[in-house]
């Protein structure tokens, strides 16, 4: 029961401040632009399947729809409010708005190319992120990618104390171990983890995880020594002991 009233008490936050996330629709939000750009460098090139866990009012899914016409778009949502709101703005065949949450159970058969958190896994409390994380590792398609946009610790410790009327019900700190824990559960690789200036200095954090499926066998699957790498490796062994042996000469001159 306890569960239940915490979740109802942060779907109504959420649909309190829905009006938030439209003027960030309205009016130019550099915090969103930045996350964008991410987004748009390290995509997959043609993505079919995209999914946007904490979507609010679906501006950042309609982007994407426009970006690449022929993919399928879910955005996903806690807040009741916000996915109505999406589904009147952004109604269109390849846009999917639903209210949910993420678990393993959420999509049966489902994939993503690319899994989009925009300023939302810091929003995740830690007891439920093992659920979240089995989820992502079994609807993330191999070579499919993660992008997320965090804001830095330090960012919200500032915030604690200067401006706490902007703290969420839920505001995790997310840290390079947070992160390699994240990446870990879902058999994923950290290829950006980067800190952005949006209003302050490193403020905010842009991380993008790499699924690869055949990392293993690309690179570690042994192959037979050919005779050329076997000669060289003669030649390395013998020059070695050469240098060693007048490195041990010049030491024993010297220092007698």
């Amino acid at each position: 029961m306890e569960e239940k009233i915490d979740r109802e008490n942060v779907v109504s936050y959420y649909d309190e401040h829905v009006k938030y996330k439209l003027n960030d629709y309205i009016i130019v939000n550099p915090r969103i632009e930045y996350g964008w750009k991410t987004i748009m460098q390290f995509a997959p090139k043609s993505p079919k399947r995209i999914l946007e866990v904490g979507c609010g009012m679906g501006s950042i899914c309609e982007r994407m729809h426009k970006q690449w016409p022929d993919a399928h778009i879910t955005g996903i949502d806690i807040s009741t409010m916000s996915i109505q709101i999406a589904q009147k703005l952004f109604a269109d065949d390849k846009l999917d708005f639903r209210e949910t949450i993420l678990t393993p159970e959420t999509f049966k058969d489902d994939q993503f190319d690319l899994i989009v958190f925009m300023d939302v896994y810091e929003h995740i409390a830690v007891e439920d992120r093992p659920a979240v994380h089995a989820a992502l590792a079994k609807i993330l398609k191999n070579k499919g990618k993660i992008v997320l946009t965090v804001p830095t610790p330090h960012n919200l410790k500032w915030c604690l104390v200067n401006r706490p009327e902007t703290m969420q019900p839920v505001d995790e700190h997310i840290t390079f171990s947070v992160i390699g824990k994240l990446a870990e559960d879902t058999g994923t690789e950290v290829i950006l983890y980067h800190q952005k200036d949006v209003w302050h200095t490193a403020d905010y954090t842009h991380i993008v995880l790499e699924k690869s499926d055949d990392f293993l066998t690309a690179f570690f699957t042994p192959k037979p020594v050919t005779a050329a790498q076997r000669t060289d490796r003669i030649i390395g062994k013998a020059k070695a002991k050469l240098g060693s042996f007048f490195r041990k000469s010049f030491v024993r001159r010297k220092l007698g």
